[in-house]
């Protein structure tokens, strides 16, 4: 969701007809998403113990809504939201390689202790990026 403040900050143009929205310089295409919100998420391979105040790779793999959005070309690229993945952990934006085992994702433990993050947690959500 975009803000009205962001949206003005920014001096957006929403062009409904071409189906996208230009945000400062980069031009983001806009879709449906109907009842599916998301349609490419990564998830944690492993249990992984992410040590206080640092930063680490996590080795995800990436899982599809639907088969019809792959492209077998490889020509997309995908790249990662960035969230809170729980208090004192965030994901940093990270562009995930063509691949869907073992996916590198950026993150940050902020907190004073070490954070346990089981296999299976969604990560992020996947977005198309022009790279």
């Amino acid at each position: 969701m975009l803000g009205i403040g962001l949206l003005r900050q920014q001096e957006a143009v929403w062009n409904f007809a071409r189906g996208e929205i230009l945000l400062g310089q980069y031009r983001h295409k806009l879709c449906s998403r109907g009842h599916r919100t998301w349609c490419r998420r990564v998830i944690l391979q492993d249990d992984t113990t992410i040590p206080p105040h640092s930063e680490v790779n996590l080795s995800t793999s990436v899982q599809y809504g639907d088969l019809s959005g792959v492209n077998l070309k490889g020509s997309t690229d995908w790249v990662t939201e960035a969230r809170q993945l729980r208090p004192g952990v965030h994901v940093s934006r990270t562009v995930v390689p063509e691949r869907s085992e073992d996916a590198p994702v950026r993150v940050a433990n902020l907190m004073e202790d070490p954070m346990l993050i089981r296999a299976g947690t969604i990560v992020a959500n996947l977005d198309v990026a022009e790279v």
